[in-house]
């Protein structure tokens, strides 16, 4: 019996850059610069939540039209 569903290579390759620019985004260097103002862990962080779901559901309806 499987226990996860299967996932296509777009999908693994999404999950793979969402969990490796998040590791990098939580690294401990980007809490001492500052860009405009704003120590550059916030811009990562604001990015994230961007580009998490954008490419989520861009991967899924592209998906969808194959």
């Amino acid at each position: 019996m499987k226990g996860f569903f299967s996932m296509r290579a777009a999908e693994r390759a999404m999950l793979l850059f969402l969990v490796l620019f998040s590791i990098f985004a939580f690294l401990p260097a980007w809490r001492e610069i500052e860009v405009a103002g704003m120590v550059l862990l916030g811009w990562w962080m604001a990015l994230l939540m961007v580009l998490s779901p954008a490419m989520t559901l861009a991967v899924f309806l592209w998906r969808r039209r194959r």
